[in-house]
């Protein structure tokens, strides 16, 4: 991301190539001898606290931008940080849930 000021106005330029670049270096998925190891990037866009809620709006290594929705059960001690880490969680779990079934469909076009 690049910024600009021209006048009174910032402009943000994005390079979509970087990101991408920095969120592939970070995925990935290591075996040595008999410990396996995998590490998930992803690009948070936007968070949205609407207590108890949160809305987390990330992109993936593909570019596909996606959404979830996470609640705070406990509403009296609401924590913005538990509830982001929960909706991280969905996205990472989401994220893998997709690599498997697209892996999957690839492997049955193949046959």
């Amino acid at each position: 991301m690049s910024k600009y000021k021209v006048g009174d106005q910032l402009i943000i330029v994005h390079n979509p190539d970087h990101e991408k670049e920095v969120l592939k270096e970070k995925t990935k998925l290591e075996v040595h001898d008999d410990v396996a190891t995998i590490s998930w990037a992803l690009k948070i866009v936007k968070v949205e606290y609407d207590k108890p809620n949160v809305i987390l709006t990330y992109r993936n290594l593909y570019g596909e931008e996606n959404k979830v929705f996470a609640v705070c059960k406990d509403v009296a001690s609401f924590d913005q940080e538990m509830v982001l880490e929960k909706a991280l969680l969905k996205a990472f779990q989401n994220e893998i849930i997709d690599i498997s079934v697209t892996k999957n469909a690839w492997k049955r076009h193949e046959k």
